[in-house]
């Protein structure tokens, strides 16, 4: 009797704590955005890193399942490189989840610090513009945009002349311009920004 019939064909657990591991690793980079370059683009890459290594450990054990006729394990060892294979194919699915998670969790940990800040702006007949950076990678930046009007959605060209005044000396006259990634409600926007 071969040793691979005593072995039973269950499927492997690891890979899903794995990938929720490696997932919650994405969003804490994110939501952390107040590390300074290097570190915020060496902790994004050190967590690939481990995330390509993982997926190739569990490649490697789907592969040698496979041969040994247990097909249930094989799937389930080969869904994380998937996962991984995924994310690096078309990383706005993964990453782009963990963004939105992770600009919700940063504005939560001080949304009260920011309603305070934009109550203490005098009413100037003007809707309020607030915008605080958060940081981010060496390219590029978040910034938390509080926008009464709403305008920052907007293409440029549909932008009020007095909005694009307000935003001059902000994050958001960035010559490379910038995306609004996450509506948070009650105006406010998490906003990518490519200074």
């Amino acid at each position: 009797m071969a040793i691979a019939a005593l072995i039973p064909d269950r499927p492997a657990i690891w890979p899903v704590p794995a990938a929720a591991v490696l997932f919650a690793g994405l969003v804490l980079v994110d939501t952390a955005l107040e590390w300074e370059p290097p570190f915020d683009a060496l902790a994004l890459l050190a967590l690939l890193a481990l995330w390509c290594g993982v997926a190739m450990v569990a490649a490697s054990r789907a592969v040698r399942a496979r041969r040994d006729g247990r097909p249930r394990r094989a799937l389930s060892l080969a869904l994380l490189p998937l996962a991984f294979l995924v994310t690096v194919v078309q990383p706005g699915l993964v990453m782009g989840g963990a963004q939105s998670l992770g600009d919700r969790l940063h504005f939560a940990k001080g949304r009260a610090s920011y309603l305070a800040q934009v109550g203490a702006l005098p009413n100037t007949g003007e809707p309020k513009l607030l915008v605080w950076g958060w940081g981010g990678f060496i390219v590029a930046s978040t910034s938390l945009v509080y926008d009464e009007s709403d305008e920052v959605t907007l293409p440029p060209e549909r932008q009020s002349a007095s909005w694009k005044a307000r935003a001059e000396h902000t994050d958001l006259a960035c010559p490379y311009g910038y995306r609004v990634r996450t509506a948070l409600g009650g105006h406010f926007y998490a906003v990518g920004v490519g200074c």
